[in-house]
């Protein structure tokens, strides 16, 4: 049961800020420390200055002190000002994926947590350290600057239609094209009964978690802090909601990418040794270059298990050989067929004794969308070597979620990202003494 509602939010002053492009920012986990002066660069009030201080350069454990204040001197100095109705704000998204141009509907509402956190269903485990990071900034800050990203399914398009009706009937409020080509647009809506249609509409849905498991988390901790000192909502904007966006998948543009593995601090790892010992389990080829690994990963993943792997200037395609269910009998079977389940428990585990509690302290491992990137920290000597998959399907995911299970950390990357810094939830408590 999703229970949603219109709320309050805090919006960028144009008359201060300029150029919203200048102010927005791409999820706080994607942001590379050059993006992180880049946005600093481009305005005094660019969100990054909250998601991502620089406070946390001197401290990694910073409890963000000069975040908040950053954020409260917006609020007070009238850079964000809050919206005088409480509304659901449609959220489109316009975007290029191979070759198509996609339009992906949603709208930004919040989630009540006492009564929909147990309807919402997460795919994977969360790291405690990027958690424990997000409390600390939401116990300073007490407020939402970004919208975890929602999907559910509902085949019949009913709040879809709705959204429909806002859009097209006046031009958005705010519309900006991100660095990657991505075109934002937000509406508010402020009718009552167009809200009500779209909060009905959406209480039998299960929504999914495509990105923000950690901040998700975090919100329900800091829940239960609050509720522990014996504070209170002192309105609807408070610690028992969390500001989300929901999109149905139904229409089917949740384009999902890769997350590769690069390791590293291996004693003794030898590539050869390596690819002597997969052997057991996979087959293994050379391949002449990563161009020609990337079509032979395509073709092959709707026909089998397929992995590129990359060290010393060579790449090798690992296609499994042996029957999964025979391989992967101690997971369960929702997890079994997916690649990275594959490759945590093949791979990490048995070939290269990388084990899950080192894989949670991001001990021999790392994360990486960028398959170029990749290689070229391996070039560079960062990094022993590279592993790279092909993406799961979102299918393959709710259903893996819908039957409780989770995937090992960092396993998917839904495509494009949620825009941060488009609207702010703070929140209003009532403090105990």
């Amino acid at each position: 049961m999703a229970l949603l509602y219109p709320f309050r939010g805090y919006r960028y002053s144009r008359d201060t800020v300029g150029d919203l492009k200048l102010v927005v920012t791409q999820p706080y986990n994607r942001i590379s420390p050059a993006l992180q002066k880049e946005y600093c660069r481009r305005s005094p009030y660019n969100v990054v200055r909250v998601t991502r201080s620089f406070e946390k350069l001197d401290n990694p454990e910073t409890n963000y002190s000069e975040a908040a204040l950053a954020l409260h001197s917006w609020i007070d100095q009238g850079v964000l000002l809050q919206d005088n109705l409480p509304a659901l704000y449609v959220y489109y998204q316009q975007f290029d994926f191979q070759g198509e141009s996609l339009l992906r509907k949603g709208f930004i509402a919040l989630l009540d947590l006492p009564h929909s956190a147990a309807s919402v269903m997460p795919h994977e485990r969360i790291l405690a350290e990027l958690k424990m990071d997000r409390l600390r900034l939401l116990r300073s800050t007490e407020c939402n600057e970004d919208a975890l990203f929602m999907i559910y399914t509902e085949d019949r398009l009913k709040v879809n239609r709705i959204l429909d009706e806002t859009a097209s009937a006046r031009p958005a409020e705010f519309k900006v094209k991100d660095e990657l080509g991505v075109v934002h647009k937000l509406w508010a809506i402020t009718d009552t009964k167009s809200i009500r249609r779209i909060q009905d509409g959406m209480v039998p849905e299960e929504l999914f978690i495509a990105d923000g498991l950690h901040r998700f988390d975090a919100a329900l901790d800091y829940r239960r802090e609050c509720a522990a000192l014996g504070w209170k909502p002192a309105a609807t904007e408070s610690f028992n909601a969390r500001m989300v966006a929901c999109f149905n998948s139904a229409e089917g543009f949740m384009p999902i990418l890769p997350t590769h593995r690069l390791i590293c601090d291996l004693p003794d790892f030898d590539p050869a040794v390596f690819l002597q010992k997969a052997g057991k389990y996979f087959d293994v080829a050379p391949v002449s270059g990563a161009a020609d690994l990337w079509e032979v990963m395509r073709k092959g993943r709707e026909s089998s298990h397929v992995f590129g792997f990359y060290a010393r200037n060579e790449f090798f395609l690992l296609r499994l050989k042996v029957k999964v269910d025979l391989l992967m009998l101690a997971h369960a079977e929702a997890c079994r067929h997916l690649d990275v389940s594959i490759l945590h428990a093949v791979v990490l585990d048995r070939l290269l004794g990388i084990s899950e509690s080192q894989l949670d302290r991001h001990s021999h491992v790392d994360f990486a969308r960028d398959r170029e990137a990749c290689v070229q920290s391996v070039d560079e000597e960062s990094f022993q070597a590279a592993f790279f998959l092909n993406p799961a399907s979102v299918e393959q995911l709710q259903r893996l979620a819908s039957l409780g299970e989770r995937l090992p950390p960092m396993s998917t990357d839904f495509y494009p990202k949620l825009l941060t810094g488009l609207v702010f939830m703070k929140m209003q408590i009532t403090k105990s003494r």
